[in-house]
């Protein structure tokens, strides 16, 4: 026997698993604002969850007197129209939910399928494919969401296409940087010399490679999304009357801010809350996922 096979045979065994560090805890610790995101996030879900067994009246029941400040039996006031402000807000949450996750899912899948697609094949595919993009970059995202809803017709359906539409281009950016570095490395090129289809390349080697960005642009365009929303359907090209959205709450107390400020308010802040959770769990994943930042 070697005395190297002797030293082997004598080290202390080890476990095949080893012991990792809690990198998880010590990254909260360092990051709180991350877990206050979250926080408020998964207050806003759990909100809009249970909308149904919290909220004290119906979103559109018009039982009480218009305007009414708040009191025991509503808690936020009633709007013009004779309607619980607050029941009314905690409906709206489902909305703006739907609406952001729906339009943001559009973008993911559209923008992050065609930079991808760009990036792998490269040549005439990435010209057209990311010269579209530019043009839709080149137009302000809510100008480009009202034009889009204005010819679609204003309805819920059409706002969360056209904000589908507004942030796709930013997906496919961010896809296809990713995608142009690992279609150069080896492991792709032995898979192609292995006779694999191109498009099991891309689902098994291209797309977990830049999963980890598309995750954190997707938390962040939820904010944005959930605003969106909400200026179209403050301008009345997003949700329509008489449903539950905190832009059509904040549209109709414009009349109404000098004499009763708290229906404006409300929402409003309903809206800040939920884009400051998301963007500070964005944040906090860009922290978390990013190699080149992370210091855990």
């Amino acid at each position: 026997m070697s005395r190297v096979e002797a030293e082997l045979r004598d080290a202390p065994r080890q476990s095949a698993w080893p012991v990792r560090r809690p990198g998880y805890r010590r990254f909260v610790r360092r990051s709180p604002v991350t877990v206050i995101g979250a926080g408020l996030v998964l207050a806003v879900v759990l909100v809009a969850i249970v909308a149904q067994i919290i909220a004290p009246y119906g979103p559109n029941s018009q039982d009480a007197q218009p305007l009414l400040r708040p009191d025991r039996r509503h808690l936020a006031g009633t709007d013009e129209l004779g309607r619980d402000e607050l029941s009314r807000l905690i409906y709206g949450a489902r909305v703006s939910l739907y609406v952001g996750g729906l339009a943001v899912s559009i973008a993911l899948a559209c923008g992050a399928t065609s930079g991808v697609l760009a990036g792998f094949y490269g040549g005439w595919v990435d010209n057209v494919t990311m010269r579209i993009m530019d043009v839709l970059f080149s137009f302000p995202a809510i100008v480009l969401a009202i034009a889009i809803t204005s010819i679609l017709r204003p309805s819920l359906t059409n706002a969360m296409i056209a904000i589908g539409i507004v942030y796709a281009p930013i997906f496919a950016r961010i896809a296809r940087g990713p995608t142009l570095a690992v279609v150069t490395l080896a492991y792709i090129e032995a898979a192609r010399a292995v006779g694999l289809p191109n498009w099991k390349i891309m689902l098994r080697h291209v797309v977990p490679n830049v999963s980890a960005p598309l995750i954190v642009q997707t938390t962040v365009s939820l904010s944005t999304a959930i605003l969106t929303e909400a200026a179209l359907s403050f301008l009345g090209l997003g949700t329509q009357p008489p449903t539950a959205s905190w832009g059509l709450m904040l549209s109709a107390a414009r009349q109404y801010m000098l004499l009763d400020p708290w229906i404006a308010v409300l929402p409003g802040a309903a809206i800040a809350l939920t884009v400051l959770g998301f963007n500070l769990l964005g944040d906090g994943l860009r922290d978390l996922l990013d190699p080149r930042i992370r210091t855990l």
